[in-house]
């Protein structure tokens, strides 16, 4: 089965505004184990530059700003859930 393939940005200002708690989130939860290959990568130079805020994910190659941990989850569950539906 495919992976959901996460990176989530490490960069101290992405940490400072909640990446830190979208790790944890993650890396925190069993039923994310089987499903997600998590990453945790550098600045990219993606906020304000580019017009994102932090923090920012990326799910397989979509760019996401301004995440918080409840959407992630949102985002996830249903990812999974079409995966599984597979």
């Amino acid at each position: 089965m495919a992976k959901i393939d996460l990176k989530i940005c490490c960069g101290m200002n992405c940490l400072a505004h909640g990446g830190q708690e979208l790790l944890d989130l993650v890396e925190d939860n069993p039923k994310y184990e089987s499903f997600i290959d998590l990453t945790c990568v550098e600045c990219q130079n993606t906020c304000g530059e580019r017009g994102y805020n932090s923090p920012v994910v990326v799910i397989n190659n979509q760019v996401y700003s301004n995440m918080t941990a409840q959407h992630l989850m949102k985002l996830l569950d249903k990812l999974i859930n079409d995966l599984v539906a597979k």
